[in-house]
């Protein structure tokens, strides 16, 4: 609980201070993601890696990380530049097959018109046996609307045209240019059809002890929040 609340604290003040609470969420998933694999000497991609604050945390554990994400706007966000991240569509990344230990993505995919394509660079770039992290904000989440709380829930069709109505467009992630409806079930489908991969694990981020809402149609979509996919990729 001690956890959750020190992260609900800064989630609260994420709008106005994002780092402490992605600085925050980075050194959590540098830490698991070192007791999982042991990513000391990992090459690793981050998708979607922002100003490089899970890069950056990932390094501290002796990976080798690169970044790309196609928003220049966030790269240049972090107070302090950090070095190997870079422009890019994630759809069509310019990485050799084959060319990663581990590749970490999170808190993309509901900010991309295509998270299939997205998904399938993510395993072809990925080294056989290699690992991958996938996590977003579902759209139906209390946050899945980002600036337009909580008008996701009216649905992805009529939520955005009232929010506007009301209060104008977004600074950012407007919906159908920075932000999509990514829902869990057809996620899961999708990726349970791939035979290039195995999962491992599947999860709500924040409290993974839940891990039994996954299973609930529906109820996931809600409680969840942010839902986690672990892999790897076949031999």
């Amino acid at each position: 609980m001690k956890r959750i609340r020190l992260l609900w604290s800064l989630f609260l003040k994420e709008r106005s201070e994002p780092e402490p609470f992605y600085q925050a969420l980075g050194a959590e998933a540098a830490f698991d993601l070192e007791k999982r694999y042991g990513i000391q000497g990992h090459r690793i991609l981050d998708v979607g890696c922002g100003p490089g604050w899970y890069a950056e945390a990932m390094r501290k554990y002796g990976a080798t990380v690169l970044g790309i994400d196609g928003d220049m706007g966030v790269l240049t966000r972090a107070r302090f530049p950090i070095s190997g991240l870079m422009l890019g569509d994630a759809t069509l990344m310019a990485f050799p097959d084959n060319s990663f230990d581990g590749v970490f993505c999170s808190n993309m995919l509901e900010h991309t018109s295509n998270p299939s394509m997205v998904i399938d660079e993510i395993i072809r770039v990925l080294k056989p046996g290699g690992w991958g992290y996938l996590s977003w904000t579902n759209w139906y989440s209390p946050n899945g609307g980002h600036n337009m709380n909580p008008y996701q829930y009216l649905g992805p069709k009529w939520g955005p045209r009232l929010y506007e109505k009301r209060h104008g467009p977004p600074p950012d992630n407007r919906y159908g240019e920075g932000l999509f409806a990514v829902h869990i079930g057809p996620t899961l489908r999708m990726i349970r059809q791939r035979t290039d991969i195995s999962i491992t694990r599947i999860e709500p981020r924040y409290w993974p002890w839940a891990r039994f809402i996954i299973a609930i149609p529906g109820l996931r979509e809600f409680f969840t929040w942010n839902c986690v996919i672990r892999f790897n990729r076949g031999n």
